[in-house]
């Protein structure tokens, strides 16, 4: 059987308008605002690092700045001459005394005074003739605090043993209670200009939250984090406005920082510590600007969208218009309707195509007006042709039986021949309509079997199966009487035969079948009584076929299924028309 060709999808022609008129229109925007955003975010994101590389390296020169005052009052002590030779020398008495009130204290309260309050300068000699001095713990907070050691205190300490200090050399170390106080100290030597020995130590130190206190997490934005590492990276400081330590160092206060993928890492090195300042930035608070910026850039896209896209709506419809008209035109011509005319406007290719499908629709109304009742009137003889061809062979058929009773003197069964067979015919020959009701179409066929039943004493058995909704749909006279009187003269072999009469709907169509349980036929029989030019044999299940195909059209007619020893079943199809009669029609 041959497949039915799949049926394409209808899309207008506006719709294919306006998605060619959008394509055109998304790819440049798309195109334009892909590389505006993409260039917004890469410049947004260098302005932003720019920016905060200039507030880190702000910071590491205010740390810098303090640093260098702590640097700069050691300076004062390291290259004071005088008193290395005081601190070095050997002084008694009144001598001692006047050295250390007049020079020394004093000499070490001025370099005390240089760098901020916080900031504690501790002096170490070796010299044991040189007199301690320290400053009260309970001081006031403003007082300097400056003291004067000797150096077998902190001879034995660890801090001090690892020292490696020597002329013009200096060190940043975390010594004694330092780490515990959040402090660092400056270490210098105190040289004997004399001999060139250490003489002892300069130790100067400051709490690490005076030194970096510009280094707050969250000066940069929110979720920042700014801290100090040491050269080897080791974590020296960090402070946070809660004064929890953020997340991703709490890992790393013991040890070495590692940075997170999440972060980005800003570095400034401070000049006058072996430290940097480190700030990091999560990617989420850089992204925020991105979002911004891609939130306009998609706005100004959607606007300008939006605007071409009513502007391509607009052309669509208005060039799609001149296409429905023409569409609108054809599909009359397609129902039948061939007056209808497509309006001319504008001097275009679509006023060239309107005034030749005018031009051609007037051809063709006056070649329809010329043939039309021609064709209407062939057709009419053909169809009475056919009929009338049928209908002689069945009367002469009954007329023999009726004169066989009559010389049998079955009177009774005489009487009811004659009675169906003037029903017969008043169905018919009623009115000498060739359109008739399914339901006069069925009462025919019951006639005809009426008729044979009594000829053959009951030895045919016929079966209903109607549908009452086709029984209003109209049906072209005399095609169903055919099959039943070719089932009894072809089919029957055997005493009896049992017949099956159908009436139903299928997909909108009224279906007739004839059903036997005859001998059947072999498919070459079935192929030669369907040639349009048979070899003399089905021409009435041909006429039959040939009349509803004149009526209907092609697609509808006779179809044949039968096997040999197994029965033939007639299929009769044509369109489900409700019924009107001539005289409702006029």
């Amino acid at each position: 059987m041959q497949m039915k060709r799949a049926k394409s999808l209808y899309i207008p022609i506006s719709y294919k308008l306006l998605i060619s008129y959008l394509l055109l229109v998304l790819t440049p925007i798309i195109a334009i605002g892909s590389y505006a955003y993409l260039s917004s975010v890469r410049s947004t994101e260098q302005h932003t690092r720019s920016n905060l590389e200039v507030a880190v390296k702000q910071m590491a020169s205010n740390v810098d700045f303090r640093l260098k005052d702590m640097v700069r009052s050691t300076d004062e002590l390291y290259a004071d001459q005088t008193l290395a030779r005081y601190l070095a020398g050997y002084h008694s008495g009144w001598e001692r005394y006047s050295i250390m009130s007049q020079y020394i204290l004093p000499r070490l309260k001025n370099a005390a005074n240089l760098p901020d309050p916080e900031v504690e300068l501790s002096v170490y000699v070796s010299n044991p003739d040189v007199g301690e001095f320290y400053y009260n713990d309970r001081a006031a907070e403003d007082v300097r605090k400056y003291s004067l050691f000797h150096m077998d205190r902190i001879e034995d300490e660890a801090w001090y043993r690892r020292l490696d200090l020597h002329y013009g050399s200096s060190a940043w170390r975390q010594t004694g209670n330092d780490k515990a106080d959040g402090s660092i100290s400056y270490l210098r030597p105190l040289i004997n200009y004399d001999t060139l020995q250490l003489n002892g130590l300069i130790k100067m130190t400051a709490n690490m939250k005076y030194i970096f206190s510009d280094a707050v997490s969250g000066q940069l934005g929110e979720d920042s984090i700014l801290f100090i590492v040491d050269n080897a990276d080791r974590l020296l400081f960090t402070s946070s406005p809660n004064g929890v330590i953020p997340e991703p160092l709490a890992s790393a206060a013991s040890g070495y920082i590692k940075q997170p993928g999440s972060y980005m890492q800003i570095k400034q090195p401070v000049s006058n510590m072996p430290a940097s300042v480190v700030a990091w930035i999560p990617y989420a608070s850089l992204q925020k600007n991105s979002q911004q910026v891609r939130n306009v850039t998609i706005g100004i896209c959607l606007v300008t969208l939006v605007l071409l896209f009513l502007i391509s709506l607009a052309m669509s419809q208005y060039f799609s218009r001149s296409f429905q008209k023409l569409v609108s035109s054809l599909k009359s011509f397609q129902e039948g309707d061939f007056h209808k005319r497509m309006p001319v406007r504008g001097n275009d290719e679509f006023a060239e195509i309107g005034s030749a499908f005018n031009e051609m629709a007037s051809t063709i109304q006056r070649l329809i007006d010329e043939v039309y009742v021609v064709s209407l009137e062939k057709k009419e003889t053909e169809l009475q042709v056919l009929h009338s061809q049928m209908n002689p062979h069945f009367l002469y058929n009954t007329f023999s039986s009726i004169s066989r009773m009559a010389k049998l003197g079955e009177i009774d069964k005489l009487h009811e021949v004659i009675r169906s067979l003037a029903r017969f015919y008043r169905l018919t020959l009623h009115r000498g309509e060739m359109i008739i009701p399914v339901e006069q179409e069925l009462q025919i066929a019951e006639s005809y079997l009426d008729i044979q039943r009594i000829k053959n004493a009951d030895r045919i058995h016929v079966a209903y199966a109607v549908a009452p909704e086709v029984l209003e749909s109209e049906s072209v006279k005399f095609i169903l009487q055919p099959f039943v009187e070719n089932a009894l003269e072809h089919a029957w072999y055997d005493d009896e035969i049992f017949l099956v009469i159908r009436a139903y709907m299928e997909e909108g169509d009224v279906v007739f079948e004839v059903e036997d349980n005859g001998l059947g036929m072999k498919e070459e029989l079935i192929g030669q009584i369907l040639k349009p030019a048979g070899q003399g044999i089905g021409y009435g299940i041909r006429n039959v076929d040939q009349r509803i195909k004149l009526q209907y059209g092609r697609p509808y007619g006779v179809a044949i299924h039968s096997s040999l020893g197994e029965g033939t079943l007639i299929r009769l199809r044509f369109p489900y028309r409700p019924y009107h009669s001539v005289s409702e029609e006029s």
